[in-house]
């Protein structure tokens, strides 16, 4: 019997060390390696200038949960009141609302995978008691506008903050504070770290001066701070991933395009919208027609060789850490849960692997009427 090839379901690949070698040049040159240094106020700039921002837009963090954690304490969340936030989110997400001094209090999504402004209007009435913030998740590293997150603000009197962790591509610069996440298996990664953003230059200033000591130009502590800044390294590897980001974010596209045009003929499975068009993640999900699906479409996928993911599990709410925490109403989240399977996506996946899974994907769908197929 010939073992069928391994397709992993991930592998992050960062800039080259010939793509590095001129800014580790330049950090030796100057031997500053970490504390703002001109490497990271360069990328700071880059990535400004990316999102439309003043170079006082961005500031860079040392990973994108302890920036979630600042930018909620910076956006005026009351300590002890409830954070209204996806189930359907990576766990760092709720670690960071934890260590903001706030509750988690779990609310469903649509069929997207998303919190909307209706549905955070029904969880403001149904929460069980003050809400002192609300975080939007973009899941899958869809965009999430800006705009429509302020009217909810300035209507509700709530601090929004955006968890943008895996949005590099789809992220939206605007007046809240968005925050991005660098780790190695995100589209732009440098390892490990991430950037806050927003228009509003002063909300920026805050997070750096929480990042940073509370130091603002001495070395007296001005306010209660920790330590989250991006060394030079770091940097170093940001620089030279947006130096190649055109030519990363086309092989990711392609890769995608790839998925959709396999996918086409399967009605009962579908892809997050305007994945690989409109925005790009290095999350590719599958969403199946029905809960029974699951399991020979996993048996069908790993007879072939291909790993899958279940990237949210079942929803935060069933994580033991965070069982206690209040939850509303979840029945499209526990349906998400039932019907969603993370598919292998990386920058070099070939289009041969990209087949070889999708045949097996078809391959079971076809036995099931739903599907359409």
């Amino acid at each position: 019997m010939i073992t069928p090839k391994k397709i992993p379901v991930a592998r992050p690949r960062l800039p080259p060390a010939g793509a590095l070698a001129p800014y580790i040049e330049r950090i030796d040159g100057a031997r500053w390696y970490s504390n703002f240094g001109p490497l990271c106020m360069e990328f700071e700039a880059r990535l400004a200038a990316r999102f439309g921002l003043s170079p006082a837009g961005i500031c860079t963090i040392s990973n994108a949960t302890l920036g979630l954690e600042l930018a909620l304490r910076t956006a005026g969340a009351k300590p002890g009141t409830l954070c209204l936030l996806p189930s359907w989110t990576f766990s760092a997400s709720v670690h960071a609302v934890l260590e903001a001094g706030l509750i988690p209090c779990f609310m469903d999504v649509d069929d997207q995978g998303l919190i909307t402004p209706d549905l955070v209007h029904e969880a403001l009435t149904a929460a069980p008691s003050e809400v002192g913030a609300i975080m939007p998740v973009a899941v899958c590293g869809q965009p999430i506008d800006p705009a429509v997150w302020s009217r909810v603000a300035q209507q509700s009197g709530i601090p929004v903050v955006l968890d943008a962790a895996p949005g590099f591509d789809g992220a939206r610069a605007g007046n809240l504070l968005s925050v991005v996440s660098l780790h190695a298996t995100k589209i732009l990664g440098v390892g490990e770290g991430g950037f806050v953003m927003s228009s509003d230059p002063d909300l920026v200033a805050s997070v750096r001066l929480k990042s940073n000591f509370g130091f603002q130009g001495s070395r007296e502590a001005l306010t209660q701070a920790t330590n989250g800044k991006l060394s030079e390294y770091a940097a170093a590897v940001g620089l030279a991933g947006l130096d190649e980001w055109p030519a990363r974010r086309a092989a990711f596209q392609a890769a995608a395009q790839r998925y959709r045009d396999n996918l086409a003929d399967i009605p009962g499975a579908w892809l997050p919208a305007g994945w690989g068009q409109d925005w790009c993640s290095t999350t590719c999900v599958v969403g199946l027609p029905e809960p029974a699906c699951l399991m020979p479409v996993l048996d069908s996928l790993h007879g072939a060789g291909v790993e899958t993911r279940a990237w949210w599990g079942r929803g935060m709410h069933t994580h033991r850490a965070f069982a206690g925490y209040p939850r509303l109403a979840l029945p499209v989240t526990e349906r998400l849960a039932e019907t969603i399977l993370g598919l292998p996506f990386y920058i070099d996946m070939t289009f041969e692997e990209i087949d070889t899974v999708c045949a097996a994907l078809r391959q079971e769908l076809r036995r099931w009427p739903e599907s359409g197929a």
